[in-house]
């Protein structure tokens, strides 16, 4: 866990300055275009991982970590229904997770999103205090169980690597964790011009 933080850094970093929820100016409609294109994002990776790591590790709890229904709800609240989620654009370029430990990098951006989605679930409270605009489902993430589960990752992250045959495990994590995070970034860039 802390080389993934280290060597992932810059990527983060240019991540975390696409992202626009924290500005003043945000407006209901810029908060459902940041929702839709996280939606956008989140489904193919979810899919992926679903895929790659689903019976692979079940003390992972996948099922319970992913977020695209989450999006959902928040959408719905905001004016979605069944067919316009349907249409929302996806992200055409998601970072190819060739095996377990890209999927165990692309799965720490993730769920490490959770943390920060703490700081951006109590900027949207007070931002939008009185506004109709849901129940910020996606931002609650876990609720008073963040940090427990963030741990649980690290825990199963830790594991894998240790368990792992193959000596290039944890250079694949870290570069699976750093192409999802370029992926993210240059998607959130072309949905949120």
């Amino acid at each position: 866990m802390p080389r993934l933080k280290t060597e992932t850094r810059p990527h983060h970093e240019r991540t975390e300055s696409a992202v626009r929820l924290l500005e003043p100016g945000l407006t209901l409609q810029g908060y459902r275009r940041h929702l839709e294109a996280l939606h956008g994002f989140h489904l193919p990776v979810e899919d992926q991982l679903t895929a790659l790591l689903g019976a692979a590790l079940p003390g992972l709890r996948l099922q319970e970590r992913v977020k695209v229904p989450w999006l959902e709800a928040d959408l719905r609240a905001l004016g979605h229904d069944t067919p316009s989620l349907a249409r929302l654009p996806g992200c055409p370029e998601p970072p190819l997770l060739l095996g377990l430990p890209e999927a165990l990098g692309s799965c720490y951006v993730l769920e490490g999103a959770t943390l920060g989605g703490q700081l951006i679930l109590r900027h949207l409270r007070r931002h939008f205090e009185g506004t109709p605009a849901g129940d910020f489902v996606f931002f609650r993430a876990y609720g008073d169980d963040v940090g427990p589960r963030w741990r649980a990752f690290g825990e199963v992250l830790t594991r894998a690597s240790v368990d792992a045959a193959d000596p290039a495990f944890d250079d694949r994590v870290v570069k699976g964790a750093q192409d999802t995070f370029d992926a993210f970034e240059r998607w959130l860039r072309r949905a949120l011009p």
